[in-house]
C-alpha cells in the first residue's frame, strides 16, 4: 500500500464509526498511511469534534446508533461547506450513499473496505483540499491586485468610499452596488467579500438576465416547479454554491417578479426549498449590483418594494472616472505597465502631455474605456514613451470646459437673465429631458446626475408634469 503521507498544512481527519473493532481497523490503516484521524462514535460525538477541530475531511459511517449520518452530514456542510465528507455505507443500503452524494458528500465508499480503497479516498479528498486552497490563494491574489486598480484614491471621494467599503464588509448585510458600466462594480464586490470574515469562503457571481426563466430556477434555486424537484441535483445551484460565502447578483432588478418572490423567501426564512420534503438552510451574504438606480427600478416596477428593501441596505455608489480626474494619471501609471507587458511592447514613461489629454477626456465608458485606448496606444505604437499622439482619443471633454463666447451660448445666457438658481436648474433638466424624448435616464446620463436626482426635483416643481 501506498503511504500518502497528510502535510502538516492539511486540515485535520475525523473518523465516525461507531463498531470498535471497525474503528480501530481504519484507524489503523489510516495511522500507517501518515494520517492523525480523530475518532467519534457517534454523531452526536462527532458532531462535537467537529465543531471543536473543523477537520478538513471526515469519513463518516452512515449507520450511527443515535443520530441519522445524513443528518449529520448535513449539519457539518452547513457549518463548514467546504469540508470534503467520506461516507460509508453497507453493501444493501447504496442508495443512501447516492443520497449523500447528491447532498454534498464528497465520495462514498462501501463496506468492507480494502486498504487501498480507504487510503485513496482519503488521499483524494486531502489532495482537493489543498487545490482548493492553492485556488484561494491564487484568486485572493488576483483580488488584490484588482482591487487595487480600481481602488487607487488620490480623491476624496475614493478614499472615503474605501473606507465605507471596508467598514461594511465586516457585516453580514446586503450591499446594493451601483454606477455606470466600468465604474467598478464587480471589483467592489469582490472587494467587500475579500475584506470580510467570508473571504475564504466561496464568492458566485450570478447573472440575472443571462437565462430564460426556466434555465434561471435552476440554476439560481437549483428546482423548476416543486412538483418536479424530487430527483433533481440541486449542488450547482448558486445558491448551494455560495453555501457560507458570498453571492453576487448583477442586475436583480431583471429578474422575473417571481423569481423574486422565491428569492425574497430564501432570505427572509434563510432556507432553499429543495422539493417538497426538503428544506436547506442558507448561510450566504448577498451583494448586488446594477448599471441602474435601484430606486428607479422600484419606481418602474421591475423591483418589488419587498426584495428592494431586503436588498438595498448598505448602499454604494460608485463615481465615473470624470468624477474621480485626479485619479487618472495613478491610474495610467497602474494600467499602462500591464498593457505593455500583455502586449509584449516597452512603455516606461509617460509624457506630460499625454497626461493632460487623458484628463481632459470625459471617459463615459470609464475604466473600460480608459484602458482600451491604452491598449490601442501601446498595440499600434513603439515605446519607450507614451506621448499624446499616440493616444486615439476622441475631441469629447469634461462637460462644463467648452467654450461660453458663441452666438448660440450668448442666446442661453441672455434667456437665463433674472431666473432664480432653482430655475435655471429646471430649465436645465427640462430642456436635457426633451431632447431625449422624454427619457429620464438618458437625460440624467447627459447631465451627469442620477436619474433619481430629476424624480426628487421634479417633485418640488410647479408643475411636475414632463
Amino acid at each position: 500500500m501506498t503511504r500518502a503521507s497528510q502535510s502538516s498544512t492539511d486540515p485535520g481527519l475525523l473518523l465516525v464509526e461507531d463498531t470498535p473493532s471497525i474503528q480501530m481497523l481504519y484507524r489503523t490503516v489510516l495511522t500507517k498511511a501518515g494520517y492523525t484521524p480523530i475518532c467519534a462514535d457517534s454523531g452526536a460525538a462527532a458532531l462535537a469534534l467537529f465543531e471543536e477541530h473543523r477537520p478538513g475531511v471526515v469519513l463518516l459511517d452512515l449507520m450511527l446508533p443515535d443520530i441519522d449520518g445524513l443528518a449529520v452530514m448535513s449539519q457539518m456542510l452547513q457549518s463548514a461547506p467546504e469540508t470534503r465528507v467520506i461516507v460509508v455505507t453497507a453493501n444493501g443500503s447504496v442508495n443512501k450513499a447516492v443520497e449523500a452524494t447528491r447532498k454534498g458528500a464528497h465520495d462514498f465508499l462501501v463496506k468492507p473496505l480494502g486498504d487501498v480503497r480507504l487510503v485513496g479516498a482519503v488521499a483524494s479528498a486531502f489532495a482537493d483540499c489543498r487545490a482548493s486552497a492553492l485556488r484561494a490563494s491564487g484568486a485572493n491574489a488576483a483580488i488584490a491586485e484588482k482591487v487595487a486598480s480600481v481602488f487607487v484614491a488620490q480623491c476624496d471621494q475614493m478614499q472615503a468610499l474605501r473606507t465605507v467599503m471596508r467598514a461594511v464588509a465586516q457585516s453580514k448585510a446586503p450591499v446594493f452596488i451601483h454606477g455606470a458600466s466600468g465604474t467598478g462594480k464587480r471589483t467592489a464586490a469582490e472587494a467587500i467579500h475579500a475584506l470580510s470574515p467570508r473571504a475564504g469562503r466561496p464568492f458566485v457571481t450570478f447573472k440575472c438576465a443571462s437565462l430564460n426563466s426556466t434555465a434561471l430556477e435552476g440554476a439560481l434555486f437549483g428546482t423548476g416547479p416543486l412538483d418536479q424537484t424530487e430527483h433533481r441535483d440541486s449542488r450547482d445551484c448558486a445558491i448551494r454554491q455560495a453555501q457560507g460565502g458570498t453571492l453576487l447578483l448583477q442586475s436583480p432588478e431583471l429578474l422575473a417578479p417571481e423569481h423574486q418572490a422565491r428569492l425574497l423567501a430564501v432570505l427572509n426564512n434563510a432556507s432553499l426549498t429543495l422539493s417538497a420534503s426538503e428544506e436547506l438552510p442558507v448561510d450566504i451574504r448577498i451583494i448586488c449590483t446594477s448599471s441602474r438606480d435601484p430606486h428607479d427600478a422600484m419606481r418602474a416596477g421591475q423591483l418589488s418594494d419587498e426584495l428592494f428593501y431586503r436588498l438595498f441596505v448598505f448602499p454604494i455608489s460608485m463615481p465615473s472616472l470624470r468624477e474621480r480626474s485626479e485619479d487618472i494619471p495613478a491610474l495610467v501609471d497602474l494600467f499602462l505597465p500591464e498593457i505593455a507587458r500583455q502586449e509584449g511592447k516597452q512603455f516606461s514613461t509617460i509624457a506630460p502631455d499625454a497626461r493632460a489629454a487623458l484628463q481632459r477626456q470625459s471617459w463615459d465608458g470609464n475604466l473600460h474605456e480608459l484602458r482600451n485606448v491604452l491598449r490601442q496606444a501601446v498595440v499600434l505604437n513603439d515605446g519607450p514613451e507614451l506621448t499624446a499622439a499616440m493616444l486615439p482619443l476622441s475631441q469629447t471633454v469634461h462637460k462644463g470646459t467648452a467654450a461660453t463666447d458663441t452666438p448660440a451660448a450668448q442666446d442661453v445666457h441672455s434667456a437665463l437673465i433674472g431666473m432664480t438658481l432653482a430655475q435655471i436648474e429646471e430649465f436645465a433638466i427640462r430642456a436635457a429631458i426633451e431632447r431625449h424624448n422624454g427619457s429620464i435616464p438618458r437625460a440624467a446620463q447627459e447631465l451627469d446626475i442620477a436619474p433619481s436626482t430629476i424624480y426628487r426635483k421634479r417633485d418640488g416643481w410647479t408643475d411636475p408634469s414632463l
